[in-house]
């Protein structure tokens, strides 16, 4: 964690104008750590363990604040309309004791995507019929919490695009962006060799390019 706070306060120091993206809204501060005894009692409350990494941060730097995009929530905290709220005012999180499903990206097939209303209907009864179960069929097969067990959202891109980071099953440590927003479905973030990001590594990789950009835009 020493060289992530180190090149925190760097980009802070090199930023005063908040010109990177999304910092304007968390302004590089950090929250107030918790305590291992809150954690812990966190993790009982879900059945889990968060991955190491993941609790050194909210234990050690802060829980929540700086960071990619609009920055790192607070555990158990989402985004919700333009704030947060807490998971269980929220609808995204679902059991963090069941194993996240998948090892590589996932999307729904073109078989259920085929379903979607087209604008062939003869009366405008039939048409809205038609979109309400779509959005039905959607929010049990596309956006129900159950779609993403096992994982936490930890940093919002805006326009309802996400990064979770999974908390229990094989792939537990690994980061994911959420493109459901766009139907695009979810993808494995990983580095230029394709190796899978662990939460350190999706950090530092933030705040090396933050760093290059700002500096790179000062020459």
């Amino acid at each position: 964690m020493k060289e992530l706070k180190l090149k925190l306060e760097e980009l802070k120091k090199e930023d005063k104008h908040f010109k990177n993206f999304g910092s304007s809204s968390h302004e590089y501060q950090l929250n107030d750590t918790l305590s291992e005894i809150e954690f812990r009692e966190i993790e009982s409350k879900y059945g889990c363990v968060f991955p190491d990494e993941y609790r050194e941060f909210i234990t050690l730097v802060g829980n929540g604040g700086a960071g990619p995009c609009y920055g790192v929530f607070p555990v158990e905290m989402e985004d919700h309309n333009h704030g947060i709220c807490s998971w269980s005012e929220g609808t995204l999180v679902g059991d963090l004791s069941k194993e996240f499903p998948y090892e590589s990206d996932w999307n729904l097939p073109d078989s259920f995507w085929s379903n979607e209303p087209q604008d062939n209907y003869e009366s405008e009864e039939e048409e809205d019929a038609a979109w309400e179960a779509w959005e039905e069929k959607l929010n049990e097969k596309y956006w129900s919490e159950d779609v993403l067990p096992g994982a936490i959202p930890i940093c919002h891109e805006g326009c309802a695009r996400r990064i979770w980071l999974v908390v229990t099953g094989p792939m537990k440590g690994t980061i994911w962006r959420d493109l459901r927003a766009d139907y695009a479905g979810i993808e494995l973030l990983r580095d230029d060799e394709g190796r899978s990001l662990s939460f350190n590594r999706w950090y530092l990789d933030w705040l090396n390019q933050s760093l290059s950009e700002i500096r790179g835009s000062k020459d």
